[in-house]
């Protein structure tokens, strides 16, 4: 195989991680400031540890990349684009980034800031990475969930344009599609797009199954087998796997692990580093060292992932949470504060290593006194507690990878010294000055030239007069540092004299001008920044505040699954449906009389077969009159625009729009909608702050279940019920979040409350918002018919107080577990209305 290989890049979640990723390996590190970074519980970086973590980082020849990948309210703007600048000052060499209207004024106010599409961004297909290519992405962090084929497939669209591909290798793996999950958000107020996630998907569950009412809701709910973590999932690892990941079209392989210690960051990037090292010189095998120590550093028992090619079901790990270590083999017999192990692993624990042994009640942790002795298969060991046969024995601390950890971390610079090559001069003048130029050759072996003028000053020599050969003598004690000489001309040092202690600072002063050579050679020139910060505040401060026109012509639009349901939509009110497309299931022929009114709803999630075998179906729904589409994730909707001219394109919230930069983006779309983790205030921000005649219009979701999750797990193959029945997922404060599953498998998880702004659409009108939509996927013809009456009254007719008081009773009664108004008075800021 060719010897270039896709670079390590480790996390670094404190300087002490940085520190010890460098140490082991990495070829560069993502990190996040305070500002902005979707790891908010991380230790993170202040600007003065950035600026000092950039320097550290490429004076060893590693990259920096920070992330910015949270989405961004429009208040926040101006504050964030600042912030790139500020990054692009210090020399940063990439920054990760999310919201999709800081990512467009980035490439517009900052165009040599090298930007990467966040995995946030949910790219998961060919159009979604061209679109975050066409917004001056050079690298994008594709979706966990793609497979080799799918990878390759969207390498090969991007061939020959200036981007190239990031995936995961290592580490926790979200259950849902990464920027698309709502959970943590929804239930308690954690919004995972602003990097607070309280991982709901760690807790235990319980399956449900039922049947639907009237108004498309679960009853007669009962258990479906027993309380599971069953959204959890296990922890990535390609390492067995490693030659075949390393020969994708990839340019990077990412360590997750912003939130993990400076030693597990160590220990997993000096295995990687090691193992890709192997690849190289074409001598790697999986060592179960190795394995063992990847496992015990951290693990929920590991999966080679989708990134493999590994099925959902390879992939979740519903038995337990948390880390569980390398597992060494099961109990067979417990008796006396003793147990024989039967050892399902060549891995055989030593004097200093750490236990648990865990079965269904009770798990119990112990430190070996001694190395155990083994005999065939069996291994007998202390025990705590008298374990129930078939008990899980796991070894969770490794007295020798804590030592060797212990030394990367106590000596980080150990495989850099002397790595940096100078050769100068010193010029020693008859004033007793020293000057001289220099050349350091860097990582890259790029040459960086470099003056300097000593603060020290030599004196006549009153007996002899230093020689050359003491003056190199001195300078090239560099021991301990990143520098050494390669050439040292030496000249004017006849009859003078310095003492050992000049020499010295001497030294110091030509390896921190050699130092700042490099360093400088990373930074923009200060005349830059002024140009770039001017063009940056003429851009964000350019429009003045738009009034706020209450809108007269308000459009209720519906999204059904469903010609049934799209019918009884729209003859109770409805302006437009949009229906939902699936692979061979859509069918709009009894509905010809409303086709100027029909619009296809693009699922959110469209792999790229899925997507091929759409763009065929488009062919004859345009054909049949249907011009009205809607998309929900990056690039969709300008494939769809490019490729059928005279369409219509809108989008829901799975493309997400927080900020008026966002919305006019979709110059091309006939509206946008807002995402539901926007507050009131936030919405009446953005809409100040954006000319609605100038790009699409802005629309709401004001009725309907929330997306929590879209996950490729397939939780209706969990199920017992073979019937078809409607499932839910029921959590541990006994509140239910129904799911329905695609034909592929693929799961959307809903919030367990409905979501609806009956209260506020008369605020929302006075900002401006002039499409209000219900979702009505999967709620049956009954709910559609009903609740597009009720908001027709609401939006349309002269109703009184005690009418619309019992309009929004009968919303309640018909709502999934009552109302709630999801993020409108949170916000994703924590500014309230």
């Amino acid at each position: 195989m060719d010897n270039s290989l896709p670079l390590l890049l480790a996390p670094a979640g404190s300087p002490v991680a940085l520190h010890a990723a460098c140490a082991a390996g990495a070829d560069a590190v993502y990190l996040g400031g305070r500002q902005f970074g979707a790891r908010q519980f991380a230790a993170n970086f202040s600007d003065d540890e950035l600026e000092q973590a950039v320097r550290y980082a490429h004076l060893r020849g590693i990259q920096v990349f920070v992330t910015v990948n949270t989405l961004i309210t429009e208040n926040e703007i101006p504050d964030a684009i600042r912030y790139l600048v500020y990054l692009y000052k210090i020399g940063v060499d990439a920054v990760l980034i999310q919201d999709i209207g800081l990512l467009a004024l980035a490439h517009q106010c900052i165009p040599d800031l090298t930007l990467h599409a966040s995995t946030q961004m949910g790219i998961h297909n060919v159009p979604g990475s061209l679109f975050a290519t066409n917004q001056g992405c050079s690298r994008i962090v594709l979706a966990r969930e793609l497979n080799p084929e799918e990878i390759r497939e969207i390498a090969e669209a991007l061939s020959g344009l200036d981007v190239d591909l990031e995936v995961f290798a290592h580490g926790a793996l979200c259950y849902a599609y990464s920027g698309r999950c709502l959970l943590s958000s929804l239930v308690g107020g954690r919004s995972g797009n602003r990097g607070m996630c309280a991982q709901p998907c760690r807790k235990l569950y319980q399956l449900e199954c039922g049947t639907q009412d009237q108004w498309g809701r679960l009853e007669n709910e009962k258990p479906d087998g027993y309380p599971e973590y069953l959204l959890s999932t296990k922890d990535l690892s390609v390492y067995p796997v490693l030659p075949e990941i390393v020969n994708l079209p990839v340019a990077a392989l990412k360590i997750e692990g912003r939130m993990r210690s400076p030693e597990y960051v160590g220990a997993v990037t000096s295995i990687y580093r090691k193992a890709l090292d192997a690849i190289r010189n074409g001598t790697f095998h999986p060592d179960p060292e190795d394995i063992a120590d990847l496992a015990v550093a951290f693990s929920r028992r590991f999966t080679t992932g989708y990134v493999s090619g590994a099925a959902f079901s390879n992939v979740m790990g519903r038995e337990y949470p948390g880390n569980q270590g390398y597992i060494i083999g099961k109990v067979i017999s417990a008796r006396k504060g003793k147990v024989q192990v039967r050892l399902t692993s060549s891995i055989i624990p030593n004097q200093g290593d750490g236990l648990v042994i865990r079965d269904i009640d009770r798990e119990e942790g112990l430190v070996l006194r001694n190395t155990p002795v083994v005999k065939a298969d069996i291994v007998e060991l202390p025990s705590p507690f008298n374990p129930k046969p078939g008990a899980e024995v796991s070894i969770t601390k490794r007295l020798a990878l804590e030592k060797r950890i212990s030394a990367l971390l106590a000596s980080p610079d150990e495989r850099y010294f002397g790595s940096l090559r100078i050769s100068c001069s010193v010029i020693f003048s008859v004033d007793g000055k020293i000057s001289g130029t220099g050349t350091v050759i860097d990582w890259n072996s790029d040459a960086h030239s470099f003056e300097y003028l000593s603060e020290e000053i030599v004196e006549p020599a009153k007996t002899r007069s230093i020689t050359q050969d003491q003056v190199r003598e001195q300078l090239n004690k560099t021991g301990g540092t990143l520098f050494s000489f390669s050439d040292i001309s030496i000249s004017g040092e006849e009859g003078l004299f310095a003492p050992v202690r000049v020499l010295n600072n001497l030294r110091r002063e030509i390896l921190l001008a050699a130092e700042e050579a490099i360093i400088k050679s990373r930074i923009p020139r200060p005349k830059s920044i002024s140009g770039i910060l001017k063009r940056c505040d003429d851009i964000t401060g350019k429009k003045a505040p738009v009034q706020n026109i209450p809108v007269s012509d308000s459009r209720l639009i519906s999204i059904v699954t469903s010609a049934s349901e799209a019918r009884s939509a729209l003859e109770n009110g409805s302006f437009r449906v949009y229906m939902v497309w699936e692979p061979f299931r859509l069918d709009i022929s009894s509905l010809q009389e409303y086709t100027g009114q029909i619009g296809i709803m693009v699922p959110g999630v469209i792999r790229q077969k899925e997507l091929e075998i759409f763009l065929t179906d488009l062919q004859d729904i345009i054909s049949a009159g249907i011009h009205h589409l809607m998309v929900d994730s990056p690039g969709i909707g300008e494939c769809l625009l490019e490729k059928f001219p005279g369409i219509s394109v809108s989008g829901y919230y799975g493309l997400p729009v927080t900020n008026s930069r966002t919305a006019e983006v979709f110059s091309g779309f006939e509206f946008c909608t807002l995402s539901p983790e926007l507050s009131g205030q936030e919405i009446r921000s953005l809409c100040l702050g954006y000319s609605q005649g100038e790009g699409p219009d802005i629309a709401v979701c004001c009725q309907g279940l929330i997306e929590a999750a879209v996950t490729e797990d397939n939780l209706c193959s969990l199920s017992s019920d073979n019937k078809g029945n409607s499932f839910a997922i029921r959590d541990e404060k006994r509140y239910s979040f129904p799911f329905y599953c695609e034909k592929s498998g693929r799961t959307h998880i809903l919030n367990s409350q409905e979501h609806s702004l009956i209260d506020e659409n008369s605020e929302l009108m006075e900002f401006g918002i002039r499409h209000f939509i219900i979702d009505a996927r999967n709620r049956g013809p009954g709910y559609a018919a009903e609740m597009t009456g009720l908001w027709k009254q609401i939006l349309y007719d002269e109703i009184s107080e005690e009418e619309r008081e019992s309009i929004r009773e009968k919303i309640i009664e018909m709502s999934y577990h009552g109302i709630t108004r999801s993020g409108y008075r949170r916000g994703l800021s924590g500014i309230k209305p």
